[in-house]
């Protein structure tokens, strides 16, 4: 994959993620999935919120990355503005957070307009993962992050129907 290509499958997640925002009843925004007991639950809201908050913070990460390469970059589950997202989402509407959505997803865009093919093969410094090339971070963090959520909140919108 070159940066052309990662650009062009971010901006079609942004897309999509988008339109499937567009088909939230916002009578539902707020009621979790359907899991099992004992395994957390997410309400399209809580979605919306982290995907937003991720986008905003892993374009950050990607700024510093790319103007050093030696700093340590990525994240755990329990990173505070991952948790403070989640637990605001319940008090936001959809036109917030698409907005929020939107905003972010720009932000990253612009961040990713940076990426040059020679960054790809940059070894990064993960926090939790170790050393290990661009191309993976941007793999967990931006396009396979963004598809796991684009997946969970197409299954909210047809639980909902």
């Amino acid at each position: 994959m070159n940066a052309d290509e990662v650009r062009r499958r971010n901006g079609e997640l942004d897309d999509h993620l988008l339109s499937i925002v567009d088909l939230i009843d916002p009578r539902r925004l707020h009621v979790p999935e359907q899991k099992p007991e004992g395994v957390e639950a997410w309400s399209a809201a809580t979605v919306l919120a982290h995907v937003a908050e991720f986008s905003r913070f892993f374009a950050t990460e990607l700024r510093r990355l790319l103007a050093d390469p030696a700093v340590a970059v990525g994240r755990t589950h329990e990173h505070p503005e991952r948790l403070a997202a989640v637990a605001a989402a319940g008090s936001r509407s959809l036109d917030e957070l698409r907005a929020e959505v939107t905003a972010a997803f720009a932000n990253l865009a612009a961040a990713l307009d940076a990426l040059e093919d020679d960054h790809l093969a940059v070894r990064t410094n993960n926090r939790r993962y170790g050393p290990e090339p661009l191309t993976a971070f941007l793999d967990r963090y931006v396009l396979g992050h963004k598809q796991g959520h684009a997946q969970q909140l197409a299954d909210l919108v047809k639980e909902a129907r």
